[in-house]
């Protein structure tokens, strides 16, 4: 029951979101699905404080880490999502790109995640987790403003590298102590609820960026469309930060003994 009343909010959330630009606010096939959707999500929400063995334990709620570090991967993956399908597909229908190519195009990113995460990880343990939470989606805000380079007269080694090599150092910098911290704050037999939930805010982010992805890029992946792109990019990665650094403290162990 607790799963149907959670797939089927989020649906209808998720359903408006997508087919508003096409139908409007006012259709009743759009805020039927929303509203539905809310109080469907509202019910899932209050079945979970009273049933007696929750999908999602509300307490673990209370963990200060654990819900500040679940925003911010709200903001920080939403904003993942959107670049990663906004580069991939201008790359190929605006520059003229093959698919192969549009996919080889964001390897520096992955490279310099895997360069960096196993480095970092060490890091956190000295220096904690905020520091790094807070300056590597600043990083990746710099690398996606640095994409607004990109004009008609297109080059990739000069308009698109540089932006995708400094993202990734900052994704590289953020992931390891990002999922650490969150997954830390819950010990114990909650901590498979931890992971679960941590997957599904980053997944939930997508879906909801992506299905207001019309309204984001006005209408048409063009160029301006990129750059606001770009731009809304580097807002979420921002919001990211300023969450990581007015939430997240240092992993305190009593934390996961509290719940």
């Amino acid at each position: 029951m607790s799963a149907a009343l959670c797939t089927l909010g989020l649906g209808g959330v998720v359903f408006a979101l997508i087919e508003q630009p096409n139908l409007g606010w006012g259709h009743p096939a759009i805020w039927m699905p929303l509203v539905a959707g809310i109080l469907m999500f509202a019910a899932f929400l209050w079945r979970q404080r009273t049933v007696r063995s929750p999908i999602l334990p509300l307490g673990i709620l209370r963990v200060r880490n654990f819900w500040t570090g679940n925003l911010a991967t709200f903001f920080i993956y939403a904003a993942l999502s959107l670049n990663g399908f906004v580069v991939g597909v201008y790359l190929q229908q605006g520059a003229g790109l093959s698919a192969t190519l549009a996919g080889l195009s964001s390897l520096p990113t992955t490279l310099a995640l895997i360069a960096l995460s196993s480095v970092v990880g060490g890091w956190v343990n000295r220096f904690g987790p905020r520091l790094f939470m807070t300056a590597g989606p600043l990083v990746m805000a710099a690398g996606a403003l640095m994409l607004l380079a990109v004009q008609k007269d297109f080059d990739y080694w000069t308009q698109v590298l540089p932006g995708l090599i400094v993202f990734g150092l900052g994704l590289g910098v953020t992931v390891s102590p990002l999922t650490s911290t969150i997954l830390g704050s819950i010990g114990g037999e909650r901590s498979g609820i931890a992971s679960a939930t941590n997957n599904a805010v980053s997944r939930i982010a997508g879906l909801v960026v992506i299905a207001i992805l019309a309204v984001i890029i006005g209408g048409a992946l063009d160029l301006d469309g990129f750059h606001r792109a770009a731009l809304v990019t580097a807002v979420l990665m921002v919001a990211g930060a300023l969450v990581s650094f007015l939430g997240i403290r240092r992993p305190v162990t009593a934390d996961a003994q509290s719940i």
